[in-house]
């Protein structure tokens, strides 16, 4: 049984790809701020690098993978040599990953104004 271990790399790209927007959803509901605009940019253009590299970070742990094995089994082999769909879908949608990843926590942060502002409206019937 192979024993994987995940680089440094590739925890820094997953961290940053899956805290991004949380952290900006989060700074928007406590500090208004930055505006919509620059939390989407952000979450299209670094999501999507993240993303790429990732899976390209990815790609070079299976080459590396083969060439340390003596015997490489075929399926290694394949994933590692003749499948380079991932690489592709991550260079042209990786962006869309990264909006769709971050729809979840944009409904979360709507529950939460959405109750931030019940709570105000009651703070205000009670004076």
């Amino acid at each position: 049984m192979e024993e994987s271990m995940m680089s440094f790399e590739s925890l820094l790209y997953g961290g940053t790809f899956t805290l991004l927007p949380v952290v900006l959803l989060a700074s928007r509901f406590f500090w208004r701020r930055p505006p919509w605009w620059v939390i989407i940019l952000l979450i299209i253009i670094l999501g999507w690098a993240t993303y790429f590299l990732g899976v390209v970070k990815h790609a070079e742990e299976l080459y590396e993978l083969v060439e340390s094995t003596e015997n490489p089994s075929q399926e290694l082999l394949e994933e590692a040599y003749l499948d380079s769909g991932p690489l592709v879908f991550a260079a042209f949608m990786g962006w869309v990953v990264a909006l769709a990843y971050a729809v979840p926590w944009y409904i979360l942060f709507l529950m939460a104004t959405w109750i931030r502002s019940v709570i105000r409206r009651q703070r205000r019937g009670e004076r």
